[in-house]
Parts: C-alpha cells; sequence; structure tokens
C-alpha cells in the first residue's frame, strides 16, 4: 500500500497552487480589495466573519495535484460549488455575493493527500 505523502509534499502542492495564482506578488501589492486568500487543508475549511452581508465578491481558486477538488463558498442562503481539475494548471474563477455577515470556504476532494489548493477573495472592482 503507497504510503500517503509526506507534510512537505502536500506543502509543495499547495506552493504549485499558489503560484498559479500570484498569490504572493498580488499579496506583496498590497492589493485593497483583497478579503482573504490561502490554502484549504482537504477536507477542510476557512471561515472568514469579519464580512458585511450583500458584499460582491471575486472568488479565484486553484489546485495541483493528482485528481480534483471541489471548492464551496457559502454565506447564509447562498452557495456556489466549483469543481477543479488539478491535473490542470489553471484557476478557476465566480462572483459571488455574501447572503450574511459570514463566508465560507471549503475544500473536499476524493484524493486528499495528493492535491494542493489555494484561494483568493477579493472586492469585485
Amino acid at each position: 500500500m503507497a504510503q500517503p505523502p509526506s507534510w512537505s509534499s502536500r506543502e509543495q502542492l499547495n506552493e504549485e497552487a499558489r503560484s498559479l495564482l500570484n498569490m504572493a506578488e498580488r499579496l506583496e501589492s498590497g492589493d485593497k480589495g483583497l478579503v482573504s486568500a490561502g490554502t484549504l487543508a482537504v477536507p477542510g475549511q476557512n471561515l472568514d466573519e469579519t464580512i458585511e452581508s450583500g458584499t460582491a465578491l471575486r472568488v479565484e481558486v486553484a489546485c495541483a495535484g493528482e485528481g480534483s477538488v471541489t471548492f464551496t463558498v457559502s454565506s447564509g442562503a447562498a452557495r456556489t460549488a466549483e469543481r477543479v481539475d488539478c491535473t490542470q494548471p489553471m484557476t478557476n474563477g465566480f462572483d459571488f455575493t455574501t447572503a450574511e455577515p459570514s463566508l465560507a470556504i471549503q475544500a473536499d476532494s476524493p484524493a486528499e493527500d495528493k492535491v494542493g489548493t489555494a484561494y483568493m477573495v477579493s472586492h469585485v472592482s
């Protein structure tokens, strides 16, 4: 039976996903519209309860590795799910408007040990 990848291998996949979004460059530029950014454990969730209800956002997601990741963004009754193929070096983006003063971003994958994730959430300009 195959051994699960070490933490460094998962971290490397997360770094690959972050680079697809040009995350380091965008964070260093001090992008004023940025709401949150990071990586997600799979399965895992990040929650932001500082956002206002009715906020128009642009959500960008990426993954690296083998398999796919389903990113789910939710705020109250508003919910959008986006499945991303991690073998394709591309990002997926979509607009999302919060329904409550909270924003949850989840990542789930059947290949959880073989994928890295990244996301960025910005105000729609």
